[in-house]
């Protein structure tokens, strides 16, 4: 007796005849194994998805939806990853969920190609952060973020693609800040803001994993000042300054004023007995820019003016 599977094994596919009709020919028969088929079919790059119905701790019982995703390495090897979606409660019809799956992985994909083939260098890429993030920081970490980029990120690794940038190279740039005589707290928000641009590059899946995962601080030993003047030595300055002069250099040291703040102070900045603080020179900025806030919140301040 024949076995379902040994027909199968011998079924012809183009068989010369179709039933009822003998005079048809439709070419030789080709007789081929039909349990192979399937077995060396190529991956598709249309993510396909299924629904489960899943307990969570504050929605209750929902429909969560699951589809895989191909994404290329930095090796250039194919890698599959697993992506999720909460699509609504349990009471809605499986094939509306189902529906909202299929709806949400074209939206997702459809997006992801579309950020991908714009972001192409990390100039792009932290453009992009600044974008999406500049809602959440104060201005000056904007100012702050647009001169420490603009002259010490951008020039070294702008024009690379962010698969392409290393941890070498951003250790790197940190120490030759470092060497340089930047500050700890300069080169601490370099570190910071490279480590949440690379992050926000692998959750956008722009790149597989952040190469700045481990960037470490470099060792910056703060450099207290070698000499100061003595009083005496103040008091002579004082006397050999022009008028201009003598007014500046006697508010810098009696009302420890930066000198970015001092060079915009006007007449109505005076007020009675005390001296209101809240502009700084921006001197890597033109136009209106270069007048802005204080370097920090507490500078934004009145100061005693002494006689």
């Amino acid at each position: 007796m024949r076995t379902m599977a040994d027909s199968a094994t011998t079924t012809p596919v183009g068989s010369g005849h179709l039933p009822g009709n003998s005079g048809d020919t439709l070419g030789q028969p080709v007789n081929f194994d039909v349990r192979g088929l399937g077995r060396r079919l190529p991956k598709t790059e249309a993510p396909e998805g299924w629904v489960k119905k899943i307990e969570r701790s504050r929605e209750g019982k929902v429909w969560v939806g699951f589809f895989h995703l191909w994404t290329t390495d930095v090796h250039g090897r194919r890698v599959r990853t697993k992506k999720e979606k909460t699509l609504g409660p349990v009471s809605m019809p499986k094939h509306e969920a189902q529906g909202k799956l299929a709806d949400y992985i074209t939206e997702y994909t459809g997006r992801l190609t579309k950020q991908g083939d714009s972001i192409s260098t990390f100039s792009e890429l932290w453009k992009a952060f600044c974008a999406v993030k500049s809602g959440q920081w104060s201005k000056k970490t904007k100012e702050n973020l647009q001169c420490l980029f603009g002259k010490h990120v951008v020039p070294i690794i702008g024009l690379q693609a962010p698969r392409e940038v290393t941890l070498t190279s951003l250790q790197l740039l940190l120490n030759k800040m470092a060497e340089d005589g930047y500050r700890k707290s300069a080169v601490g928000q370099v570190r910071t803001y490279i480590k949440c641009c690379f992050e926000y590059a692998t959750d956008e899946d722009l790149i597989p994993k952040s190469p700045a995962r481990k960037l470490a601080m470099p060792n910056i030993q703060k450099k207290s000042s070698e000499r100061l003047l003595s009083l005496d030595e103040f008091r002579s300055l004082l006397s050999d300054a022009s008028p201009r002069e003598h007014l500046v250099l006697r508010i810098l040291a009696v009302c420890g004023l930066r000198p970015a703040e001092v060079l915009v102070l006007r007449m109505e900045d005076f007020e009675g007995t005390q001296l209101r603080i809240d502009e700084a020179l921006k001197d890597r900025q033109k136009g209106d820019a270069r007048i802005g806030g204080t370097k920090t919140d507490e500078s934004d301040n009145f100061c005693p003016r002494t006689a």
